[in-house]
């Protein structure tokens, strides 16, 4: 009895065991080599479920051949920009998304699959919608063209009335990219025609009339220069207008190199004499030394921090001693840096041989500053005589004037309002070559053989004793330039450097 109860359950066990191998053998084939789509499964809004791979490729190449046609619009106030969405996003390899989306229908878990045999619940796979990086570009460079606005930076401005004068800022406008294309769908699927709003936002100046309401001038420079030299004054003149209205923010640097640029023909820079060593020579830009060494001076006497700064290889005549700036594209350079916690405004004019620069700023800024040399040795020239054949023998011509070459100190001293020190620094030590006066004279010409046993011939002088006058007259010293109240001799007939 006990024994026939034991073969009934195992029977029984048995079966239900086959039953379980069975139900799991078909799940497996259903669930996990199935070559089909389960039920419930989308993409893209499309049902898939009872397809194979390759009939849902078909299926979404069909229904994404449809939506790239589909027109959007984007606006703006009266403006409208008309295309489809094949023009604005990048076209979908539908094997690929199929092949990929497949894939993660069989690693779906076994439980989900189970219990929506009856495909009650969907599972929707989205296929992303990805816009062209470089259509974004050209319609953010084309929208802006149209609904843009560059924004403009309040200046200050000399009026000859009313003096310095606030010009307001203009505030901007420009196309937002990312928001305006944030309203294309994201993904493929139920899409219907599409208008977008271009978004446009405001852009802020970066130097309000706010902060230049309290602008005064803090120092102002002059030179002259001699407009009868027509292309250094041209140089000059436009090295002047292109560092007009520069504003240097707060804490920021000012190159001269860098707002002037290259000085080319091409950039409408002339020929004029530039001081190359310890010559003088043409070459393109000269004059536009003396726009930087007025800017030097005005920056000093405003206190601005010096940042770079040389002299050049022979004195100059528009500035004092040691207080000149040279300067060189690719090699030297006039820098300043702004340590004002506000803007600092450069007005540059030039005209009628006068070259005069402001410097405006907040005038809690404004000092009482004053600068001086000290002329530590003067470095004498020398006389050189040069043969030019062209010239007849016994004729000579003067080429230029000689000047001597300096050893000097600048300072920069502050001052309270009562006149008295509060400190004062050194600026550099300058040392300035001496620029030798040339003579070119004619070709000598043949000796004259004299027999020293004869008599001189009637009207001849003794040879040692013009020797002898001569040499009293080589002994003789040339002036000395004269000093003035400062110590700083006086050079006259001293060549303009570029």
């Amino acid at each position: 009895m006990f024994k026939g109860k034991v073969r009934v359950y195992v029977g029984v066990l048995l079966i239900v065991i086959a039953i379980l191998a069975g139900v799991g053998g078909y799940f497996y084939q259903q669930f996990f080599l199935s070559d089909k789509f389960l039920p419930g499964v989308k993409i893209a809004g499309i049902s898939v479920q009872g397809c194979s791979p390759e009939e849902v490729k078909q299926k979404l190449q069909s229904y994404l051949d449809n939506a790239y046609a589909i027109p959007i619009v984007f606006y703006a106030d009266d403006y409208q920009f008309s295309t489809v969405m094949r023009d604005v996003c990048k076209q979908v390899n539908a094997s690929q998304a199929v092949e990929k989306i497949f894939q993660e229908e069989r690693d779906r878990d076994i439980l989900s699959k189970i219990t929506n045999l009856n495909g009650s619940r969907e599972y929707d796979y989205s296929v992303p919608v990805s816009c062209d990086s470089a259509f974004k570009q050209e319609m953010l460079n084309t929208w802006n063209e149209i609904l843009g606005q560059e924004a403009v930076d309040a200046e200050l401005d000399m009026d000859p009335s009313q003096g310095l004068v606030v010009i307001p800022e203009v505030s901007g406008r420009t196309v937002d990219i990312t928001a305006t294309f944030k309203q294309i769908p994201s993904q493929w699927g139920g899409l219907e025609p599409i208008k977008a709003k271009i978004t446009i936002i405001e852009q802020s100046p970066e130097v309000t009339a706010k902060d230049l309401e309290v602008m005064g001038e803090l120092a102002s420079y002059i030179t002259w220069y001699k407009v009868a030299e027509i292309d250094r004054s041209h140089n000059l003149t436009r090295a002047a207008n292109l560092i007009n209205g520069s504003i240097v923010r707060p804490g920021k640097e000012f190159s001269f190199n860098k707002t002037v640029g290259p000085r080319t023909l091409a950039t409408g820079f002339r020929d004029a004499p530039v001081i190359v060593g310890d010559t003088l020579e043409p070459g393109l830009g000269g004059g536009i030394c003396q726009v930087s060494s007025t800017l030097y001076n005005a920056c000093l006497l405003a206190g601005l921090d010096i940042v770079e700064r040389h002299n050049h290889g022979l004195a100059v005549s528009y500035v004092p001693l040691g207080l000149d700036a040279t300067v060189a594209y690719g090699a030297s350079d006039f820098r300043f840096k702004n340590n004002t916690d506000y803007p600092v405004y450069i007005r540059v004019l030039a005209g009628g041989g006068k070259l005069s620069i402001n410097i405006y700023g907040h005038l809690e800024y404004k000092k009482n500053i004053k600068t001086s040399h000290v002329v530590d040795e003067i470095i004498p020239f020398e006389y050189r005589d040069e043969i030019d054949p062209e010239i007849k023998t016994g004729e000579s011509r003067v080429d230029h004037k000689g000047f001597p070459g300096y050893v000097v100190r600048s300072f920069r001293a502050y001052y309270d309002n009562a006149e008295q020190l509060i400190s004062s620094e050194m600026l550099a030590l300058d040392r300035y070559k001496p620029f030798d006066e040339i003579t070119y004279v004619g070709p000598p010409g043949a000796e004259e053989i004299i027999d020293p046993l004869e008599p001189p011939v009637d009207g001849e002088t003794d040879i040692e004793g013009d020797n002898q006058d001569e040499d009293q007259d080589s002994d003789i010293p040339e002036a000395e330039p004269e000093a003035d109240n400062d110590g700083d001799p006086q050079i006259e007939g001293q060549p303009e450097d570029s």
